[in-house]
C-alpha cells in the first residue's frame, strides 16, 4: 500500500521534520510497534511530527543545548509512542512541549556532571560577546531557561508558557525575573 502511494502524482508534504529528526519517526514506529498497520493510521500521527518536530527540536536545543537538543526530542517521541498515538492525545503540542521539558530537567539531573570539550575557534569581538552571552543562557537553570526561550523567543505569555510547564503564571514570571537579573549581572561584568 505505501508502495502505491509514493507511485502516485500527488506533492509530498512540504512540512518537513529537522534535519536530524527525518527518519526518527519511521523508526519509533517500527520499533515500538505502537501504530497500527491500517490504512492511514500512522499518517496522522506522521503530520503531527512532521509539524511539530522542528519546534521542539529548537525548544530542546535551547534547555540541553544543540548536541543534545535532537536526542532528547527522540527519546521523547519514543517514550510517547510506546504508550499511545500522537493522533490519540487531545493536545498533541502541548503533551509534547511539556515532555520535551520534563526529559530536559532529566537529562540536566543525569549528565550535569558530563566534562565538555570545547574547541574555541580564535575570539573576535563579535563572537566573543556571542559565546559569553550563549554561555550565560546555558547556565540558567532549565526552568528559567525554559520560560526564558518560550516567552521571549516563542511570544508565549506567561500563562501560556505556565500551561507548558506546569506551573502558574506566577511562577513564570519569577522565573523570568530571575533570568533576567543573572543574564544581567553576567552581561554587565563583561563589558
Amino acid at each position: 500500500m505505501r508502495a502505491r502511494e509514493h507511485e502516485s502524482n500527488e506533492e509530498p508534504s512540504t512540512n518537513k521534520p529537522h534535519p536530524g529528526q527525518q527518519n526518527i519517526f519511521r523508526g519509533c514506529v517500527q520499533r515500538c510497534r505502537c501504530v497500527e498497520r491500517g490504512v492511514g493510521v500512522g499518517d496522522r500521527d506522521e503530520m503531527i511530527y512532521n509539524t511539530l518536530s522542528g519546534e521542539l527540536v529548537r525548544y530542546a536545543s535551547a534547555l540541553v543545548g544543540p548536541d543534545d537538543g535532537p536526542d532528547l526530542v527522540s527519546a521523547v517521541i519514543t517514550r510517547v509512542l510506546t504508550k499511545r498515538k500522537l493522533s490519540d492525545l487531545e493536545r498533541p503540542r502541548l503533551y509534547l512541549f511539556k515532555a520535551v521539558g520534563n526529559e530536559a530537567r532529566s537529562h540536566k539531573r543525569r549528565y550535569s556532571s558530563r566534562q565538555v570539550i570545547r574547541l574555541d575557534a580564535p575570539d573576535t569581538a563579535d563572537t566573543a560577546d556571542f559565546d559569553v552571552a550563549l554561555e550565560a543562557v546555558m547556565d540558567l537553570p532549565i526552568r528559567q531557561r525554559s520560560a526564558t526561550y518560550l516567552v521571549y523567543w516563542l511570544d508565549y505569555t506567561p500563562s501560556e508558557a505556565a500551561e507548558v510547564m506546569g506551573c502558574r503564571p506566577g511562577t513564570v514570571r519569577r522565573y523570568l525575573h530571575l533570568a533576567r537579573a543573572k543574564l544581567e549581572g553576567v552581561l554587565n561584568d563583561t563589558r
